[in-house]
């Protein structure tokens, strides 16, 4: 049992060396685990592929959410995972339930998001109800009492609800560390750890845990020095970092672990010119000194408006590309309004022939067949407002052509059907010729008949389960996979983006079923409760895009984008606040 950490700034090759160390003991009887966090797992399998230059079995990259998983199973377990929108939707159903006891919060999408992000952090943080309990009782302040009480009311109603029949994705670290030491997999093995900026007190736990049954832990941190020098605790970047370290070392010596020399590396191999050196040295320096070269390699543009700013990126992408031998993936732009640039990228690299990949994920609850089905749902929780029946009409799945839509639509606007006037009887308002009395209820029954059979099959029983199976029955019975697959073939060429959504998002919307039915089974639900559910869970249930080709510039969030490998990055958005 020993434990080595490998430290030096950003650059300094900290990833490098540890995968050269591995390839170095590959052929050791222990298997060897890559940690890494869940959005580095990818480039850490690349890079360990590259390294050991081909397949490896005695080497595997894992999370420790996949760690957990496998523990889980090995040691059996006979709970249902529950999706973070199933947890959401747990969430509101409670807060529904709980609105007379509850002093702050209030029953909306909102706090729903509020709550479960809290829920969250207290699991991650080993918050338990006495802790809060404890809290509670310690603050003058009434207000945060209130907060606190009602967080604590719902923290041990939704534990209540989910104990012995599901298993909360926040609970499975602190699974992991209670089992570890009941398995064989990781026993005696060589741990690497890498790409963390910190562990919460969950995978603090789990650390610990494996420091007593493997053979080795190797751990990257990104800090200059291990020394921790309270005065600088403001200003010093690497302070948490350096905080970090020195609870692993802690843990280690409170196990009786043995502790290697740390490994520094002082060299930086990531930036490839002297300004790029320059700036990482002086960015967060008290006393700095001008830079007096000419600089050749870093570039400020001053737009007057977004339009224009992107316009530029365009054309120094274009430039880039002719002029200096670059491909389209070694560029990479970063922003922190992703939302702001995203539409606007779009447009103006299409106009500049130029390939792109934005990382974000669009809001599910925008998506045609999210629209379809919630106004499916609404027109029976509404009565059959107008506007419930003429969302439903305009998603474009009910086998009339736009002509006809124009055509109920200015009717029904003009007569004010709304309510039963839509499924009593034929329309013979007003002196229309009576060919036009045939054309418009036969546009009616198309949209009507199908809607007074799912209303059918629910009229005897409105649990979760059957409300689920009849509107699982409506899709197909109207072939609206096939409808979805059409549409996303038609407009593939135009916009790749919108295809992918629309090929995703039946297999996304079936999944949200399948938890509902199991989360809520034969409850009895309402259609406005069953349509705020698919609300909630669309909201939290974004379609990420997957990307179109190898050659694309990368477009992406400030906080989340790692462009490590790239040759030129441009920085958008940037003001002097």
């Amino acid at each position: 049992m020993k434990l080595k950490l490998i430290y030096g700034k950003a650059g300094s090759g900290k990833s490098t060396y540890l995968f050269k160390y591995i390839k170095e003991i590959i052929n050791n009887p222990q298997k060897i685990y890559i940690i890494t966090p869940e959005q580095f797992s990818f480039t850490a399998e690349k890079k360990l592929l590259d390294e050991v230059e081909g397949a490896c079995i005695n080497a595997e990259v894992l999370t420790f959410s996949r760690m957990a998983h496998r523990v889980i199973n090995e040691i059996g377990n006979n709970l249902k995972n529950i999706e973070k929108y199933g947890k959401s939707m747990l969430i509101y159903n409670l807060l529904e339930d709980a609105k007379k006891d509850l002093k702050l919060l209030g029953k909306n999408i909102q706090n729903v998001e509020i709550i479960e992000k809290t829920f969250t952090e207290l699991k991650k943080h080993n918050i338990t109800k006495e802790k809060l309990e404890n809290a509670i009782n310690q603050t003058d302040d009434k207000f945060l009492k209130l907060k606190l009480q009602d967080i604590l009311y719902m923290y041990e109603k939704y534990s209540e609800e989910i104990k012995d029949k599901f298993l909360d994705e926040s609970d499975v670290l602190t699974i992991l560390a209670e089992n570890l030491k009941n398995t064989e997999e990781f026993k005696n093995c060589i741990i690497c750890i890498d790409e963390f900026a910190g562990f919460t007190p969950q995978e603090y736990k789990i650390i610990e845990e494996l420091m007593k049954i493997s053979k080795e832990i190797n751990i990257c941190l990104c800090l200059d020095n291990l020394e921790i020098k309270e005065e600088l605790k403001e200003s010093d970047i690497f302070y948490s970092n350096k905080i970090t370290a020195s609870k692993l070392i802690n843990l280690a010596e409170a196990n009786n672990v043995e502790i290697e020399k740390p490994i520094k590396l002082d060299k930086n191999y990531r930036f490839k010119n002297e300004e790029l050196v320059y700036i990482e040295n002086n960015i967060y320096s008290n006393i700095y000194k001008k830079y007096e070269k000419e600089s050749k390699n870093i570039s400020l543009f001053l737009a007057k408006n977004p339009y224009s700013e992107i316009e530029h990126v365009a054309c120094k992408i274009i430039e880039e590309v002719r002029d200096n031998n670059i491909r389209f993936r070694d560029i990479g732009i970063i922003t922190k309004n992703l939302d702001t640039y995203s539409g606007l990228i779009k447009a103006i690299f299409a106009k500049y022939d130029i390939p792109v990949y934005i990382d974000e994920k669009k809001d599910l609850s925008q998506n045609i067949l999210i629209k379809y089905i919630i106004s499916l749902l609404d027109i029976f929780s509404k009565n059959w407002s107008y506007e419930s029946v003429m969302s439903y009409i305009k998603t474009g799945f009910c086998d009339i052509s736009e002509k006809d839509v124009y055509i109920i639509e200015n009717y029904a606007k003009k007569w004010g059907i709304k309510y039963s006037k839509w499924y009593k009887g034929d329309w013979k308002f007003g002196d229309e010729k009576e060919k036009q009395y045939n054309n418009i209820n036969e546009i009616r029954k198309k949209v009507v008949n199908p809607l007074l059979e799912f209303k059918e099959k629910c009229a005897s029983k409105t649990d979760a389960k059957t409300l689920t199976t009849a509107i699982y029955e409506f899709l197909i019975k109207n072939n609206i996979d096939k409808k979805l697959q059409k549409k996303a073939e038609i407009i593939e060429k135009e916009d790749k983006d919108l295809a992918n959504e629309y090929e995703n998002s039946f297999n996304t919307v079936i999944k949200i079923f399948d938890e509902i039915v199991k989360i809520f089974n034969e409850d009895k639900i309402t259609f406005d409760k069953y349509s705020n559910f698919l609300k909630i869970s669309f909201s939290e249930n974004g379609l990420g895009k997957i990307p179109g080709g190898l050659d694309e510039v990368t477009v992406g969030d400030v906080d989340r984008s790692r462009s490590h490998t790239v040759k030129a990055i441009f920085i958008i958005g940037i003001n002097d606040r």
